[in-house]
């Protein structure tokens, strides 16, 4: 049983007699998340004066920050047999982007960028940024729209994704920027899950919008169309772009939601002793890990949707990795092996 260094930085304090804790990151989320468990004697008062909701903490994993985020919840309790437990909650500065009304003197933007837009919005010092050169539109906020959801919409329509950061801020990207070590059975992996489900998977992918400016059937009428090949029967989707678009932007449109589905269809769910890899570096939401499974028949790139990092008395320091078909995430398979088993196989097909 492996156990690291858990240590919580909060009111200039700082604090490792936990419990249990848990730091939840998913990449297609602008926020992550934490919990906290503290066994406490009767009297809560001096835990509670540095946790009060609001407090900013920092939780960091042997030294490496792990997650910057706010108290949302503080919850004592005490039982009749003097058992006095505290639990502690909340999420990342990006919860405020998500949470929080898209506020602008106009409400419209001509010719902006999705990153233009959402530094616009970001009344709240979240911090955006991207790594991406998306394509410039026109757009104008809905009354009442949440910030995040606004941005979002127009990011996902290019293939990218408002993906929450360690240190609270949010980044518009895609996945396999960075890379973590190998997953290799019976070497690094407690327990390993695998789920091929093409329950979600269309022929023919087809999207259809309309230009914000212009007129005839060009910018009336537009629509493009991506095929996954390798479904082998007729079953096809209409996606209505409900913002500005030209035909290029729906044909990224049509591809991107073509490339999620077949990434989407081969997932694996993974347990890994500690929060670092075997370099020593976080396992990290949208990187990259070569996986080499025999009984779920993988041997290729995937992408990290999702880490939780999980430590308790009983475990230790757990990962559970939530992995997908790069493709699903954006980024492209690499140094995919002929060891993969036909069910893991996929041709995304063309694009007509």
């Amino acid at each position: 049983m492996v156990e690291e260094l858990v240590t919580v930085l909060a009111a200039g304090e700082r604090f490792t007699g936990f419990t249990s804790v848990e730091v939840d990151r998913k990449f297609t989320h602008a926020a992550g998340s934490f919990h906290l468990h503290i066994a406490a004697e009767a009297g809560a008062f001096a835990t509670a004066a540095k946790f009060v909701a609001g407090t900013e903490i920092d939780i960091l994993f042997n030294g490496d920050l792990a997650l910057r985020a706010f108290v949302d919840r503080y919850k004592p309790k005490i039982t009749r047999h003097k058992r006095a437990e505290i639990n502690i909650s909340g999420r990342s500065r990006g919860q405020d982007f998500i949470d929080s009304a898209a506020m602008h003197d106009t409400g419209e933007f001509i010719g902006k960028s999705p990153l233009d837009i959402a530094k616009a919005l970001d009344k709240f010092g979240v911090g955006i940024t991207s790594d991406l050169n998306l394509d410039k539109i026109n757009w104008r906020v809905t009354p009442g729209e949440l910030a995040h959801r606004a941005v979002e919409k127009i990011c996902r329509s290019q293939g990218a994704w408002m993906s929450g950061q360690a240190d609270g801020s949010i980044a518009i990207t895609t996945a396999g920027r960075g890379r973590n070590g190998a997953l290799i059975e019976g070497k690094n992996i407690l327990d390993a899950e695998g789920d091929h489900n093409w329950a979600n998977r269309h022929s023919h992918v087809i999207v259809r919008g309309q230009g914000a400016l212009g007129h005839g059937a060009a910018v009336t009428q537009i629509e493009a169309m991506a095929r996954d090949a390798s479904l082998g029967r007729y079953r096809p989707i209409v996606v209505i772009q409900d913002d500005d678009t030209d035909k290029g932007r729906a044909q990224k449109r049509a591809d991107h939601r073509r490339d999620s589905e077949v990434g989407n269809s081969l997932r694996a769910h993974i347990v890994t002793q500690g929060f670092h890899d075997d370099a020593g570096v976080l396992w990290q939401p949208g990187f990259l890990t070569y996986s080499e499974i025999p009984f779920l028949g993988i041997a290729q790139d995937m992408a990290i949707e999702a880490v939780k990092c999980r430590q308790d008395r009983h475990s230790g320091s757990l990962t559970m990795l939530s992995l997908v078909d790069p493709l699903a995430l954006g980024a492209k398979k690499s140094r995919k092996g002929g060891k993969t088993a036909g069910a893991w196989k996929s041709d995304a097909g063309q694009t007509d």
